[in-house]
């Protein structure tokens, strides 16, 4: 990837994990986390409950565990732009859309339906 990906050119599936229901999962990521879900199957029924799919938001409860501290480094620009930013994160170890699609949900303003800086 030579450019820096554009809202406009991202995947239908991708514009739609990046929607403002993604936003809700991730919510629900965070807060199975911290246990507030339960765990097992009892994690599971209760993001049923919640009206979340529980696949989701648990592969992206992973994807925080792993990827949180280098997501914000991305959104602060430590790891550059493009394909120099896929490249520094593949260099490290990363896997680079995984932690683009979190940086992706953690500046989607479902009520604007854009990208914004969240402090």
């Amino acid at each position: 990837m030579s450019e820096e990906k554009k809202i406009e050119s991202l995947s239908d599936d991708t514009l739609e994990a990046v929607s403002g229901g993604m936003s809700d999962q991730l919510r629900a990521a965070y807060d199975v986390n911290k246990g507030l879900y339960g765990t097992g199957s009892a994690c599971t029924s209760r993001l049923w409950a919640a009206g979340l799919n529980p696949n989701t938001v648990l592969k992206l409860a992973d994807a925080l565990n792993q990827y949180e501290d280098v997501a914000l480094a991305v959104i602060r620009g430590e790891y550059g732009r493009g394909q120099a930013r896929v490249d520094a994160l593949t260099a490290a170890g990363y896997d680079a859309d995984t932690v683009q699609l979190l940086v992706n949900n953690m500046l989607w303003d479902p009520a604007s339906e854009s990208f914004q800086t969240r402090r």
